[in-house]
């Protein structure tokens, strides 16, 4: 397997299910650290800030700062300030919403100039009915993900992408996606760094979020059967991640003579 220059790599699915570090991941963050490899966290995951990310990890035994941690809270921050969008309306936790708030987008019940959907475990009929009036009334739909589920230490459980079906369903709408497979968070990530794109390789579980957005952005693609998709829904895909492989083990075994 080629050596990359940078490696993007997803959370959940990949480094962690939930609560519970998947095997190997302390090792290769380890093997990254110790080789200054350049490497970037973007997570669809839309409920944690940079620095809550950054402290889950390290209660997991990885070590790593803000600056290696690209959410997509911090993409759709990104994305309104290039629309000018100074007022949104909000589904979402606290992540989102103080990463918003962190970026001087203010929070507002009334007269949105958008709606930013995120994961909300806590999403009532209300809070839809609400968003669902917002979106008839003409302003940008924006959904911080599409992912149908995500890994937790209980198995697979609904994610924001449940929410976001249903709000275009209802509206007709199809939403501005911003994070993974979607070229803005992956644009965003890429030109944080100064590397040609035949250097960078995207690391995740999922092939329709990670694997897709590596696909669509032409970087190397490297699979791991440790979340959302198996070996053998990946086998069936018309278009083949670069690499597939049991683990984050393997990846290693490949790209380090000495693991």
């Amino acid at each position: 397997m080629k050596k990359h220059k940078l490696y993007l790599i997803d959370l959940d699915g990949t480094i962690y299910n939930g609560n519970n570090v998947i095997e190997y991941a302390v090792d290769f963050i380890n093997y990254l650290n110790e080789n200054n490899i350049d490497y970037l966290f973007i997570t669809n995951n839309s409920t944690k800030t940079e620095l809550e990310v950054v402290s889950k990890l390290k209660s997991m035994g990885i070590k790593t700062y803000e600056q290696n941690i690209f959410t997509s809270s911090e993409a759709a921050s990104l994305y309104l300030k290039s629309k000018n969008y100074n007022n949104v309306s909000v589904i979402g936790e606290e992540g989102l919403k103080n990463t918003l708030l962190r970026n001087n987008i203010n929070i507002v019940d009334e007269s949105p100039e958008a709606l930013v959907v995120g994961l909300d475990r806590n999403v009532n009929y209300d809070i839809l009915s609400k968003a669902c009036n917002y979106i008839l009334s003409g302003v940008e739909f924006i959904a911080t993900n599409p992912d149908k589920l995500i890994p937790t230490e209980n198995g697979m459980n609904p994610s924001n992408g449940a929410q976001v079906k249903f709000l275009e369903y209802c509206t007709d709408v199809i939403p501005t996606i911003i994070g993974k497979p979607s070229n803005i968070i992956m644009d965003l990530a890429i030109k944080k760094f100064n590397y040609d794109k035949s250097e960078i390789a995207m690391v995740g579980d999922n092939y329709e979020t990670d694997i897709l957005s590596g696909i669509n952005s032409n970087i190397d693609t490297i699979h791991v059967q440790t979340g959302v998709t198996s070996k053998e829904q990946i086998e069936k895909k018309s278009i083949q991640p670069t690499y597939t492989l049991k683990n984050l083990k393997e990846l290693l075994e490949n790209i380090n003579d000495k693991f």
